[in-house]
């Protein structure tokens, strides 16, 4: 390869008439036009993964998910498992560093999926592969991962392929085979099926890997309510036509949680800050079996009338991570610029490690992140190792509120410098409806004029 040469490696592309006689059998024909473009994506990956089948053949394969595996995550990695398993893989790990929520391990066992770990698990010398999340591995949602230097297939709809490309140079990553970043689709598991359904490897998943697959395609799509494509659809359709299916599906989405849920999600209501229609909840610490409960405080907070951007920061293992829902539907004209807000926030409360974990066009709503790694002094100091903290915890919580003041300090900033970009999120033009100060039971004075603590 040209040492200037693209490290994405761009598959060739089949011209619209090949890839609608592929797809439409299935998809449909009006779909087909609909949603050509991935649909040429997806016609790339089968002919890509067709005609490498030799270098497939009798390997191992390393499935890479973010470290902390949701639904999309692992329903990619169980359809792209299932794919080359039937191409020739002798076998086909899935690497998850841990699982963050009750619905993740109900999948995992229903499904009857074995994790591996993403450093001491995988294969020596295996084809090298990603799902839901894009290489390097070593970044944002794959920290604590140890880098590779060449991978053999990646699939994600999240990330930007310019960024991809700049990460892997900095990085040092080699070459990406058969690169399909950025896909324009709600969820990655869509992609992964259509893939399956043209290489006749849906047939043989069993009603449970089914259900897991379509449970990716429904959990990143909010209920395929949320940035669902007619792809998205039509996969969910096509996976759950099973009576045995359909009542898997129910099963994995009537989850229950643990007690401790709702101490975490009392903390941070408790503590939160309101600043306009910005609310900032600090959790304190989460254990890491627990760490997706700071992705849905902060998606409740948005629920609240009034509030354009929900953050919640929390202190597990790994480190602080930060979870971001912004929803731009208050801010009238130029929706776009609450990706901006949020590319603000993030880089520069947590330099080097924010990013986007959905993609930057809204029609309204945005997704971002953060994970920032502990120091050693921290951990000798917090002593994480414990497992009996719950929701606060002293000194997590208060570097949880510390992060909360940073981050509103930040919003001000913003402010001054480019106040056009904070019309409506901190003033009281058009997205103000908050609780009057005198009503606020953690502002209200005592009857010697100080304020009660929070």
């Amino acid at each position: 390869m040209p040492r200037n040469g693209p490290v994405l490696i761009p598959p060739r592309r089949a011209n619209n008439f090949v890839v609608r006689r592929r797809f439409q059998g299935f998809v449909g024909k009006r779909r087909s036009a609909e949603i050509l473009p991935v649909l040429t994506e997806a016609h790339a990956a089968y002919m890509g993964l067709k005609l490498n089948s030799s270098s497939i053949r009798g390997r191992g394969a390393n499935i890479f998910t973010q470290w902390v595996g949701d639904p999309d995550a692992l329903g990619s990695a169980l359809l792209l498992r299932a794919v080359l398993t039937a191409l020739g893989a002798k076998e086909a790990r899935i690497l998850t560093g841990s699982l963050g929520h009750p619905q993740n391990y109900k999948l995992v066992e229903l499904a009857g999926l074995t994790l591996h770990s993403p450093n001491a698990g995988r294969m020596r010398g295996g084809l090298n592969c990603m799902v839901d999340t894009s290489p390097p591995l070593g970044m944002t949602n794959t920290i604590g991962v140890d880098p590779v230097p060449e991978y053999f297939f990646v699939a994600d709809h999240h990330a930007d392929p310019e960024d991809v490309e700049e990460n892997c140079r900095l990085k040092g990553v080699k070459k990406v085979v058969l690169p399909f970043v950025g896909l324009e689709v709600g969820s990655t598991s869509a992609f992964m099926t259509v893939v399956a359904v043209a290489l006749g490897v849906v047939e043989k998943l069993s009603p449970a890997e089914r259900a897991a697959a379509a449970l990716g395609i429904y959990t990143d799509t909010s209920a395929l309510l949320h940035g669902a494509t007619p792809l998205d659809f039509k996969m969910f359709e096509l996976l759950t036509r099973t009576e045995e299916t359909q009542a898997i599906l129910d099963e994995l989405r009537d989850y229950r949680v643990p007690p401790e849920w709702h101490l975490y999600c009392s903390s941070a209501f408790r503590n939160q800050e309101v600043t306009g229609a910005v609310r900032v909840a600090p959790v304190g610490f989460v254990r890491d079996e627990h760490r997706d409960v700071i992705a849905e405080i902060a998606s409740e907070l948005l629920r609240i009338e009034g509030t354009s951007i929900g953050i919640a920061i929390g202190v597990t293992t790994r480190g602080v991570e930060v979870s971001i829902r912004a929803d731009s539907r208050l801010l009238d004209q130029d929706q776009q610029r609450i990706v901006r807000v949020i590319d603000y926030l993030l880089e520069s409360t947590f330099p080097g490690v924010s990013g986007f974990k959905h993609d930057r066009q809204p029609p309204h709503r945005v997704e971002g992140g953060a994970c920032v790694p502990l120091t050693p002094e921290q951990r000798s100091e917090w002593r994480l190792n414990g497992r009996s903290r719950v929701a606060g915890n002293g000194p997590l919580l208060a570097h949880c509120k510390e992060l909360a003041r940073v981050l509103v300090a930040a919003l001000h900033d913003l402010e001054e410098l480019q106040p056009e970009e904070m019309e409506g999120l901190l003033s009281a033009v058009g997205a103000r409806r908050e609780i009057p100060m005198d009503r606020d039971p953690r502002r209200r004075k005592n009857g010697r004029g100080k304020k009660r603590p929070a």
